[in-house]
């Protein structure tokens, strides 16, 4: 949804997923066993049961799902650009392609549909009933372009209601309150329980629910559906909120199995309520529908929930053909109608099965449709229009990201030029050598750790790269100029560790001076919520603790949006808690597209934040590589367990490196772990709670540097 080339691939995969289940959905109607002729442009003389019941639960999720998606790309681009730059965009790419894709479509799909009736009542059209009601006031025919028309209104609503909670929560205790609520049912598993509970009360309320088809779709008025506003507001406010924390998605990375199985019992109970063919009136009034309201809408929750942690936990790698379909795929919705309704025409009366006739409709619909993105879409205006940039008519090559990546968002950057880079540095301060021949770089949209021994040469690395420092021989490039050209300093936050600030200012008034050198920075109130400082906005800054003025120091350094954040020992200071503050916010920088470098001396921090560790000693870069590679020049493992062994008796051990006991529990680090852990089980038939794991990244560093040394 961003002109920038940093991509969160499995959010992209699952957008396109629920616009192309839109295709295949329009494309199987005409096949729905019962469809009242006339209802449909074309309906088949080969009804399928099989069809009808894949549509069904195809149909409970996708438009949710998209809209969820939405939600969390909406405030991912309204912290970017601020109002009147998420606008300026949501107008370019949604109110104009709704415009004139309308008055394109229309009249085609009005067209085929005439075609179709057609055909369908044996060569002319069916006669209006004499007593039809006139038009409610509001109608207009949105055809299936009524989702973007509701994703202006929703956005203007969540907008203005977030607007509200600003002015009224200037201290952000309600939104703490709301993220650890979110939180809360994330961690707990109830997330889709809990956003399904408005959405039922919208469906049993609704006296005419033709309840085979869930949530109502609002295509045929200019005055938004209630029913249709709670369920798909909903899904926009909660993709919101779940922005605010991103690193959420990787907990459903862990639970999709669970619901997974939610979704299918859901659709199940569903389709035994409703039936498996679609009844075209409002379902009977009562405990039926009830029952019926909240199975359904569970049921949109548990396969979103499910999907969003599948497409988290498999395809958050950069793939160019996921990311080819995901360009395509908005295109293709806008345009398929027309398309599909007329292949469904075509092949309505012919004497063929659904078997074959389905297929053939998808398949040659979307031929026709991915070539004409690629022909006349992709390079062209129109696809700079639709995806934010005009792209190659070929799939990208890409270089997947690290496979051993821990981070579940995978939205590493697509582009791999660095953003920053040293190369062949040498800088020395009178007889001690700074830095000899370093090379390193940081590439877009990831998070570099910088490791290293006092003295290694990190800050130097950063004085270089900051402009601070010039180089006695090599090349410093910045955001693709000079570390002393203003322009690339312009888009560059830093935090470092020795930091002297107007200690009269409030912490208000810092953000507002700091802010001002950016370009099109954050506002203050915004700066204060996501790094969760607003308790301190207006007291003076020398009145502050030493944690406290670190994380006044973070907000100032991610104030102006920077693409290249430099965080030079960051959470040196701070409690517990504001220490996961911090790395959550450094977790949605990054979700977002910033690329960040890290120094720091806590391990445990750079294993849970780095997509890349650098590990540096006496100015030279020993090793470089995603956080499991560089543990895999470690073959020891740890082996924890409670035994009635002692130290002693297992440190004489073959393989074993070393032992500590504690409270009846040895920790044993050994280098032939299969080996240890037979002779552990014959020595003590009594032990229990065995843990074996591989060494970490603390034990990486100290080989790696001890080796150098």
């Amino acid at each position: 949804m961003s002109t920038t080339t940093e991509r969160l691939h499995a959010l992209d995969a699952v957008r396109a997923l629920a616009l192309l289940l839109g295709v295949v959905f329009h494309a199987g109607f005409s096949f729905i066993p019962g469809l009242i002729p006339g209802l449909w442009a074309m309906t088949d003389n080969s009804p399928s049961t099989a069809v009808a019941v894949v549509l069904f639960a195809a149909h409970i999720f996708r438009m949710s799902l998209f809209f969820f998606v939405a939600g969390f790309f909406a405030r991912m681009l309204f912290h970017r650009g601020g109002a009147r730059g998420f606008w300026a965009n949501r107008l370019k790419r949604i109110l104009v392609p709704l415009v004139a894709g309308w008055l394109i479509l229309f009249p085609a799909t009005a067209a085929v549909w005439v075609w179709g009736l057609t055909r369908t009542f044996g060569g002319s059209l069916p006669a209006a009933p004499a007593n039809a009601p006139a038009p409610p006031p509001g109608t207009f025919p949105w055809t299936h372009l009524w989702f973007l028309y509701y994703l202006l209104v929703l956005y203007a609503i969540v907008l203005s209601v977030r607007a509200i909670v600003v002015a009224l929560d200037r201290r952000g205790w309600l939104r703490r309150a709301a993220d650890a609520s979110v939180r809360r049912l994330v961690n707990t598993g109830t997330a889709a329980v809990a956003i399904a509970l408005p959405v039922a009360l919208g469906l049993f309320l609704r006296q005419d629910w033709i309840a085979w088809f869930g949530i109502p779709t609002p295509d045929h008025s200019v005055i938004p559906e209630l029913a249709s506003l709670i369920g798909y507001g909903a899904a926009v406010s909660f993709g919101w909120l779940i922005h605010r924390q991103a690193d959420l998605l990787g907990v459903w990375a862990r639970q999709w199995p669970v619901h997974f199985a939610g979704a299918v019992l859901g659709t199940g109970v569903c389709l035994s309520l409703a039936g498996i063919t679609p009844a075209f009136v409002p379902f009977a009034a009562g405990g039926a529908k009830l029952g019926l309201a909240f199975a359904y809408s569970i049921s949109i929750w548990c396969w979103s929930l499910a999907i969003l942690g599948i497409a988290t936990r498999f395809l958050s790698h950069a793939n160019g053909t996921v990311r080819y379909v995901a360009d395509a795929s908005y295109w293709i919705y806008l345009m398929h109608l027309p398309v599909v309704v007329a292949l469904q025409v075509l092949v309505g009366k012919l004497p063929l099965h659904w078997s074959i006739k389905f297929p053939l409709i998808l398949v040659v619909s979307l031929t026709v449709l991915f070539a004409s993105y690629r022909y006349l879409v992709r390079a062209t205006l129109i696809g700079e229009l639709l995806n934010g940039r005009r792209y190659p008519r070929s799939v990208p090559r890409v270089r997947p990201d690290n496979p051993g990546s821990h981070r579940p968002s995978g939205d590493v950057g697509v582009e791999r030029t660095p953003l920053a880079a040293l190369t062949g540095l040498h800088k020395q301060y009178g007889k001690t050598v700074a830095l000899a021949g370093l090379d390193l770089e940081i590439r877009s949209g990831e998070l570099l750790a910088v490791l290293g021994p006092n003295g290694a040469g990190k800050s130097t690395a950063i004085s270089l790269w900051l402009g601070l420092i010039e180089p006695d021989a090599g090349a410093v490039q910045l955001l693709g100029g000079s570390p002393f050209d203003v322009e690339s300093r312009r888009h560059v936050g830093v935090m470092m560790q020795e930091v002297g600030l107007t200690p009269e200012l409030r912490v208000r008034e810092l953000i507002d001076l700091t802010a001002s050198y950016y370009p099109s920075p954050l506002t203050t109130a915004q700066a204060l919520e996501l790094t969760r400082i607003g308790p301190l906005a207006d007291r003076p800054y020398a009145k502050l603790s030493a944690g406290q003025k670190r994380q006044v120091q973070f907000a100032l350094a991610i104030c102006g949006r920077p693409r290249l954040l430099f965080l030079d020992e960051p959470t040196v200071g701070l409690d517990i808690e504001a220490r996961e503050t911090m790395w959550r916010t450094i977790r949605t920088m990054v979700a977002e597209g910033c690329s960040i470098v890290l120094t720091t001396h806590y391990l445990e921090e750079a294993e849970a934040l780095a997509d890349r560790v650098a590990v540096l000693a006496g100015g030279r870069l020993l090793a470089s590589g995603t956080v499991d590679q560089i543990r895999s020049v470690v073959s020891r493992k740890q082996i924890t367990c409670a035994t009635a062994l002692t130290e002693d008796q297992v440190r004489s051990w073959p393989n074993v490196v070393g032992v500590r006991g504690e409270a009846g529990r040895l920790e044993i680090t050994v280098v032939d772990g299969e080996e240890v852990l037979r002779r552990l089980l014959a020595s003590d038939r009594s032990i229990r709670d065995v843990e074996v794991r591989r060494a970490g990244l603390a034990e990486a560093f100290v080989e790696i540097t001890r080796e150098a040394a």
